[in-house]
């Protein structure tokens, strides 16, 4: 394409929407048998969306299904048919005149940052307030023992090489950042405000779950976050017959109600 139109390929490629929609289907029309060359490019776009949706749908409905189990088994399919419809509508706006300035919002915003932030928080969570050497113990009673050598590529990985990098790309990312443009268009202060809002509501609701459990702990603060902070009595596999010798001491949850697993909710649901 750039020899074709004698331009450099920075000025024919770019990144973004313009890169899917627009030169890729005008590279895939110069190739032989182009028609079937562009509907295969386009069904797995389809495809990719599919695949975001269902992880996106599963994510939304775990959750209701944790908070209410029962409910949950009678209503899945209308549950879940409800959360289809529900983003749909909240969609329509990204296919109006204006859509293409929200989508470049929504991605300039939402894409990177709230990703990072979750990652991070998540390797923070499990390596260093859950314990990275139980995680592994929790790994090794599926997998089996193994040896030192084996886990030392993951603990670096884990315990050092994955948080330093997450933390430097999002603190570069932070440091380096441009308000939202479109081609040429400078969005406006409100428009930049409107994507703050957007990252903020995204990951605001870790913290909130957090101060949530630790308003419900006893003791005094300190007490409260380190009990937050480790395992309740209960945490393990669900099933007995699942449980190994790491967790043969734990307390069945059947029995034991005070000690719940930690969730959002704070219920521990029954075996039906």
């Amino acid at each position: 394409m750039a020899f074709v139109s004698e331009r450099p390929v920075s000025e024919v490629v770019d990144s973004g929407f313009d890169l899917a929609f627009v030169a890729y289907p005008e590279a895939l029309s110069r190739l032989p048998v182009s028609p079937l060359w562009s509907f295969l490019f386009f069904f797995m776009l389809l495809l990719l969306g599919l695949d975001s949706q269902f992880a996106t749908i599963e994510t939304l409905t775990t959750t209701i299904q944790d908070i209410y189990p029962k409910v949950m088994k009678k209503l899945r399919i209308p549950i879940t048919l409800g959360v289809c419809i529900l983003l749909f509508f909240l969609g329509l706006i990204c296919v109006t005149q204006a859509g293409i300035y929200w989508v470049n919002l929504i991605d300039h915003f939402c894409a990177g940052w709230g990703i990072l932030i979750a990652a991070v928080l998540e390797i923070i969570g499990i390596i260093y307030i859950y314990g990275g050497n139980r995680f592994i113990e929790d790994i090794e009673m599926m997998i089996g023992k193994k040896s030192r050598l084996f886990w030392l590529w993951w603990r670096m990985c884990w315990f050092f090489i994955t948080p330093v990098l997450l933390m430097a790309i999002l603190v570069w990312s932070l440091v380096t950042f441009s308000p939202p443009t479109y081609g040429s268009v400078l969005y406006p202060a409100w428009g930049t405000a409107v994507g703050w809002c957007m990252i903020i509501f995204c990951v605001i609701w870790i913290p909130i779950a957090a101060i949530l459990k630790i308003v419900k702990a006893e003791g005094n603060l300190c007490q409260r976050i380190v009990s937050c902070c480790r395992p309740a009595a209960n945490w393990g596999p669900y099933l007995e017959c699942n449980r190994g010798e790491r967790y043969s001491h734990v307390v069945d949850s059947k029995k034991e109600k005070e000690h719940e697993i930690p969730t959002v909710s704070g219920f521990v649901y029954t075996q039906q």
